[in-house]
């Protein structure tokens, strides 16, 4: 009987020859073909496993909330199914009741990866001392907890829009000061308002929506002629703010509408005037 030298890797006659083979193979790449098949493998595993996002939310509606109230809150975005907990952390006195998170549908002109494909809704009970202005909101998810903030108005300073009020003879009134919570609720929708002014008036209208990544608001500015005096589409954000500076005493209308003519169901918005000094 030959020696082990005379299988040429070290081992004796008697073992298989898948064994033998394997036996001629440095270490080393063995070693370094494991851990790429390794390798191989977990990357694969990964691609398989559903990826879980921390929640994020992309709009809500209204666009404020009015404290003295029991509203309906709407809020749109990631990873919302399955909501636990809605809550104010400065101001512990909302009730709120979470009525349910389902699936927010397709949104028009977007796509849903955009924009969010989950929706939450609940009924929110502000007590008349809550302060006004913005307000933290947290959202509690199984997955995780996503933060906004929501305006808070006083009911004294706030209306609410109405239809129809798509032309200068049916616009609803305002004055300044005031602020309006509105909708366009259908495609090429224009709301349409008026208020006074006087001569030399500085004033600053700002519009805020439910959800920038969902509507691109506009809104232009004319005097009591018909006579086109200015016109923002997009701020600091894509919110629009206008400044102007009246000329003469009488009314002023204002005209808002989403800039590509969209409207319907997360196309809320908040509408400020005021005096600045």
């Amino acid at each position: 009987m030959r020696n082990a030298a005379a299988l040429g890797c070290g081992k004796a006659r008697d073992l298989r020859w898948g064994d033998r083979f394997m036996s001629c193979i440095p270490l080393n790449l063995i070693t370094s073909a494991a851990l790429t098949l390794l390798a191989s493998i977990g990357t694969d595993l990964q691609a398989q496993s559903p990826t879980v996002s921390a929640p994020s939310i992309t709009a809500s509606e209204p666009a404020a909330l009015v404290r003295g109230r029991k509203e309906t809150f709407k809020l749109r975005g990631f990873e919302l199914k399955g909501a636990t907990q809605l809550r104010f952390p400065s101001a512990e006195q909302i009730v709120v009741e979470l009525k349910e998170s389902t699936d927010a549908g397709q949104a028009k002109g977007l796509e849903n990866k955009v924009v969010g494909d989950k929706q939450l809704v609940a009924e929110v009970t502000l007590p008349a001392d809550v302060p006004t202005g913005f307000i933290e909101y947290v959202l509690v998810t199984p997955v995780g907890e996503a933060k906004s903030k929501i305006i808070v108005l006083a009911p004294e300073s706030s209306i609410d829009e109405h239809e129809p009020n798509d032309g200068f003879r049916g616009a609803q009134e305002l004055r300044v000061g005031q602020s309006v919570r509105g909708s366009i609720q259908s495609d090429k929708d224009v709301d349409v308002f008026a208020f006074p002014s006087l001569a030399g008036q500085q004033l600053r209208i700002t519009v805020t929506s439910g959800g920038a990544l969902l509507m691109d608001l506009a809104v232009q500015c004319y005097d009591a002629r018909g006579q086109f005096l200015a016109a923002a589409d997009d701020g600091p954000s894509r919110d629009p703010v206008l400044t102007l500076k009246t000329k003469i005493d009488g009314p002023i209308y204002l005209c808002v509408s989403s800039s590509h003519d969209l409207g319907g169901p997360w196309h809320s918005y908040l509408m400020t005037i005021e005096e600045v000094k």
